[in-house]
């Protein structure tokens, strides 16, 4: 049976990493988790709070790397799911994805709503479950023979 491939992609690596690793959590061995970021330039710096909060959840993390955007590669995934602030980054999302594999998630981005890195704690704590909620109600899909 051939692999499938999913893409996580949010703006900043943040959100796509939370959710390739509640992805892998469901232990699906048919799928290749991959996230990146749209817009991350590599002089730009990784916020390590994300993975600071998925560690209050799970203790013990499984490796996961911050990929950059490419376009070709995404477009060959099986499922492209966008993490974007509906309210923030809706235009943000690339065009040039195929539009019959991409699903969108309405996932606040902290780090567009508060400079302050207490309240971005908070923030993040309360999207790594609406995170984790979307990846398990993804479940019955992941494991469909018919994908």
């Amino acid at each position: 049976m051939p692999r499938h491939t999913v893409y996580f992609l949010s703006s900043h690596q943040d959100r796509g990493l939370m959710a390739e690793i509640w992805a892998n959590r469901l232990m699906l061995p048919d799928w290749e988790i991959r996230s990146a970021a749209w817009t991350q330039s590599p002089q730009s710096s990784f916020n390590e709070i994300p993975l600071e909060v998925m560690k209050e959840v799970i203790l013990d993390l499984p490796p996961v790397e911050p990929r950059k955007y490419n376009s070709e590669e995404v477009s060959e995934a099986d499922l492209i799911i966008a993490l974007h602030d509906g309210e923030l980054e809706h235009g943000d999302i690339p065009t040039d994805l195929p539009s019959q594999k991409l699903l969108r998630w309405d996932i606040r981005n902290p780090e567009l709503r508060s400079s302050d890195s207490i309240e971005q704690w908070a923030l993040y704590q309360e999207i790594c479950d609406e995170i984790a909620v979307n990846i398990k109600n993804m479940e019955p899909y992941f494991r469909a023979d018919y994908v």
